[in-house]
């Protein structure tokens, strides 16, 4: 059987869509948002906090007294990980659909991760992070850059430096590359706009 110039572009953009689907499950993996935190006359924690888009893993044992940094419970990393498998699984599943479905499915769930990113680091990581600082007596953490506490238990002070890191970033573009493989599908696979 030979193959086509057309069934050639197909497997091309069924490609590139496995591409955007590996990116999201590898932005899913990697940290999001690390903290290192630095305790005087200790040695300093790197990555003591570290939120994934699955949830949040911390090595704060010696300041849990202090610092209210509970992990993320087991059912919702469960729950996370049962979204990113199906919304990879639907974008792949979408290259054999036709019409409409197939053209938008992959740019909705893109639009969907992207706001997934947003509302995590700008509503969950942000406001959890204020509540803390506060909490400690400070003006609360910030999301990105120094932070410090004083007079917190026992020790006389933290030092915290938090930052959004390439995983969260990463999750953005293999949302935008969702989004830009449905606009471009019919180009990609040279098929014409189908009327439904």
């Amino acid at each position: 059987m030979r193959w086509s110039i057309d069934s050639w572009r197909v497997w091309l953009f069924r490609g590139l869509v496995a591409v955007a689907a590996g990116l999201m499950v590898a932005s899913f993996i990697m940290p999001w948002w690390t903290a290192d935190i630095n305790i005087p006359g200790q040695a300093t924690l790197l990555d003591a906090i570290r939120i994934y888009g699955h949830g949040l893993q911390h090595n704060l044992s010696e300041l849990r007294e202090y610092i209210a940094a509970d992990e993320t419970p087991f059912y919702q990393t469960v729950l996370a990980w049962a979204y990113i498998a199906a919304s990879a699984g639907l974008i792949l599943f979408s290259t054999w659909l036709k019409g409409k479905k197939g053209r938008w499915l992959p740019g909705g769930i893109g639009l969907i991760y992207i706001a997934y990113a947003a509302i995590a680091a700008f509503v969950v990581i942000a406001s959890r992070f204020r509540e803390v600082g506060l909490s400690l007596g400070g003006t609360g953490f910030s999301l990105q850059g120094w932070n410090s506490f004083i007079s917190v238990g026992e020790v006389a002070e933290i030092d915290m430096y938090s930052t959004l890191r390439f995983g969260y970033y990463l999750a953005y573009a293999a949302g935008g590359m969702c989004i830009v493989l449905a606009l471009l599908r019919d180009k990609i696979t040279g098929k014409p706009k189908a009327a439904v």
